[in-house]
């Protein structure tokens, strides 16, 4: 089994960067993954199928947009974090893939969002296989640290890249 563990501080509260993360349907952290994102459902039993892009992973998926389903195992707000289960890998090189979402608090104007994969890679190297991972798990961090400090600009809660408040 491949565990993927990656995090980034965002000068943000928790609070904001958990309205982007934890939003199941992957609305504003899938761009450069996923063409689309539809989900079935609310709360733990919910399934979202993403379209994956022909240019994900390097082109991995051969050009192809490809279709994968995740279904929302747990969920706990107030602890700011969930995990999701891989139901339909499509042509992806996961089986048994679990991966999870939280964001801890970092003082009032800051936060730390953690995401985690865990897989049996199939038919690639463990390597390559954790590679994947970590670049779309990179991606959607960086995704994620964007929207969280749009949203936080908007309402004024942003902390600066000091780390003090505007």
């Amino acid at each position: 089994m491949i565990r993927v563990e990656r995090t980034t501080m965002i000068p943000v509260p928790a609070s904001v960067a958990w309205d982007v993360l934890g939003d199941f349907s992957l609305r504003e952290i899938a761009q450069g993954i996923c063409t689309r994102v539809e989900v079935t459902g609310w709360g733990p039993g919910a399934v979202r199928t993403m379209y994956i892009a022909g240019t994900w992973g390097d082109g991995y998926t051969g050009g192809a947009e490809v279709r994968v389903q995740e279904r929302l195992e747990t969920r706990d707000d107030a602890e700011r974090c969930m995990s999701y289960r891989l139901i339909d890998a499509g042509p992806l090189p996961f089986a048994d893939y679990v991966g999870t979402a939280r964001v801890v608090a970092a003082g009032p104007d800051g936060c730390i969002a953690v995401m985690t994969s865990a897989f049996v890679p199939i038919e690639l190297d463990d390597e390559a296989a954790a590679a994947l991972s970590r670049g779309s798990i990179d991606l959607a961090l960086e995704n994620l640290r964007a929207a969280a400090l749009r949203r936080a600009a908007a309402s004024g809660a942003a902390a600066d890249e000091r780390g003090g408040t505007p």
